[in-house]
């Protein structure tokens, strides 16, 4: 039976440029994901802007938001070395920008991911979990944490995982359950893309995450002797031991989610909000 597609009327949220892009029906024929989160690449509606468009089951937009990443551009000699080659680049063009932000967050976090895959789908289970374990610093490598979905109705998908990240082979999105902005994974994947030797950009992402790693194995060490400590005393404690600028609060967050998914829920429970402690009395 063929594909049938709905038109969407796309406007960039950057450049305000207008295009219609087809979608498959079927994307919107899912009822427990909610709205999907497409990705638009550069030249599908403008020719320098990519972003995401959120989009309810109806087939009726509900939003937009930008993507600040670019990739450098290489010589044909050289994307032609890469092609075939798995690394970030072409990572990216399959997952799309968005798509490995949300991958490097839910493999450093520990969230169990699916990936609806078609049938020209080039990378297996072990590859992709051998990719992600490459980011990661020792000590947290080696849990299988994506799989492989052959199922290609959306509505019969079957996930176990209420916390699991879902997304397609086509850069489609159906279910990311954390709410923070990626700011984090941006901002090491921004860096990674500056250089142009792939192993390096490899090697980087892996030293960004081992910092991060550092900061919480210290937090750690200071909770493990406390029965409780507020964020900003634990920030200011872990920025004069390593010499670091004064962590932020965002920060102290990804400390706090690193430690809950990937250690101790109860050991990351002892770092208090005084605001929260606060208003709790009320």
């Amino acid at each position: 039976m063929a594909e049938t597609f709905k038109t969407l009327e796309v406007v960039c949220p950057i450049c305000s440029v207008m295009k219609n892009i087809n979608i498959p029906e079927a994307i919107f024929s899912q009822k427990k994901f909610g709205s999907v989160k497409i990705q638009v690449p550069i030249n599908a509606v403008c020719p320098e802007h990519q972003f995401i468009v959120f989009v309810d089951t109806k087939g009726k937009i509900r939003g937009y938001e930008k993507i600040d990443i670019q990739m450098l551009t290489v010589s044909p000699q050289a994307e032609t070395e890469v092609t075939g080659k798995i690394n970030l680049r072409n990572l990216i063009k399959t997952f799309g920008v968005y798509g490995i932000l949300n991958l490097i967050h839910a493999k450093i976090f520990n969230y169990p991911t699916y990936i609806l895959k078609d049938d020209i789908f080039e990378y297996n289970e072990d590859i992709l979990n051998r990719i992600g374990d490459n980011i990661l610093p020792e000590g947290y490598k080696g849990h299988k944490t994506i799989y492989l979905l052959e199922e290609t109705a959306i509505d019969k998908i079957k996930v176990k995982d209420k916390d699991a990240f879902i997304m397609d082979t086509h850069q489609h999105i159906f279910q990311t359950p954390w709410i923070t902005k990626l700011k984090f994974e941006e901002e090491i994947i921004k860096r990674a893309l500056e250089i142009i030797d792939e192993e390096e950009q490899l090697k980087l992402l892996q030293q960004d995450i081992a910092f991060l790693a550092r900061e919480v194995s210290y937090a750690i060490s200071i909770l493990q002797d406390v029965d409780g400590i507020y964020e900003d005393e634990l920030l200011d404690k872990i920025s004069k031991a390593l010499s670091i600028k004064k962590i932020s609060a965002y920060h102290m967050n990804l400390i706090k989610l690193f430690i809950s998914r990937n250690i101790s829920k109860k050991i990351a429970s002892k770092i208090k909000n005084r605001v929260g402690e606060f208003l709790s009395v009320l």
